[in-house]
């Protein structure tokens, strides 16, 4: 890196905290962060995604690759059996039971996670993030979803179609490009990067405008939110830690899955408690809670696992 990681993690605060004060300052509203947002999943970040796959062919890579993909399934198999057993742990008998497993396994890894991998280990682990990602992207819209809507009184809507995202969709148009090394004309090709090149400022306002917008007095919730908020945020990336580790993985391929699973929790928490009615306003306290305290804990992360590692 070019940068040590407690510089890069200074940088996206910084652009975080730019977010933060162009609300404060009436220069951004809300209806505009709406607006980015949208614009952040649905164009940059495909881009970005599709960007990232924009490598030559090589076995090595395509190797790499499958041990992430082999690691994703199995730390997001751990998240899912974490979950069903937590509620029975915290003692939850309500139907708030689904949001805080939702938010055990479903993490902000796309939005937040690439711009944060970019700035830590360079552009050329989105690659691999981006193969990590598609586990989450399944489980957000199917066995997550499920969680969340059996507590309510509304059937899953689930269907093959929820899963068809333009990330997705890029994620798989850029890994068939790399198997058989599809080339793309120049101006086409720097004109992807450019506009992926955007997610991460983009991303990071997005996010500062958020919390500038969040009610401080309402974020205040429950003891078993602020629970749920350390097993996200600190936990479930040590227990990572320590899988990857003894498995044997080292390096920026050990550092990638745990900083994946260092992110808040998604904001599809929010959404799917909205869709099901089911605790929205506790999922609103914990997506809030964990995207303003991961400003925190993930430098706190990434500076032990280099310190360590």
């Amino acid at each position: 890196m070019d940068t040590p990681a407690a510089g890069q993690v200074l940088i996206l605060l910084f652009l975080m905290t730019l977010g933060f004060l162009s609300f404060k300052l009436k220069i951004t509203n809300k209806e505009g962060a709406a607006y980015f947002s949208s614009f952040v999943l649905k164009v940059t970040l495909p881009c970005l995604i599709l960007s990232s796959f924009r490598r030559p062919f090589s076995r090595e890579l395509l190797g790499e690759a499958g041990t992430t993909l082999i690691a994703a399934f199995a730390i997001y198999t751990f998240a899912i059996l974490f979950s069903l057993a937590y509620p029975h742990i915290m003692g939850m008998k309500g139907p708030e039971r689904g949001i805080h497993r939702y938010a055990l396994i479903v993490s902000n890894a796309g939005f937040i996670g690439f711009p944060v991998v970019e700035a830590i280990l360079g552009p050329l682990y989105l690659f691999h993030a981006s193969v990590y990602n598609v586990p989450s992207n399944i489980l957000a819209f199917s066995i997550g979803a499920w969680l969340v809507a059996k507590e309510g009184n509304k059937p899953p809507a689930l269907s093959l179609k929820i899963l068809i995202t333009p990330a997705m969709v890029c994620t798989v148009i850029g890994f068939v490009m790399f198997l058989f090394s599809v080339p793309l004309p120049d101006p086409l090709e720097q004109g992807i990067k450019l506009m992926g090149s955007m997610t991460t400022p983009l991303s990071m306002a997005v996010i500062g405008i958020s919390i500038a917008q969040s009610d401080i007095r309402k974020m205040l919730g429950r003891l078993r939110v602020y629970v749920t908020v350390l097993m996200r945020l600190l936990l479930l990336p040590a227990l990572t830690f320590l899988a990857c580790y003894l498995s044997g993985l080292r390096g920026s391929l050990l550092l990638l899955p745990v900083l994946l699973t260092a992110m808040p929790a998604g904001s599809t928490t929010s959404i799917m408690a909205s869709v099901y009615d089911v605790a929205a306003e506790e999922a609103g306290s914990i997506v809030a809670l964990t995207t303003l305290m991961s400003a925190l804990t993930i430098p706190l992360i990434v500076i032990v696992i280099h310190y360590f590692v």
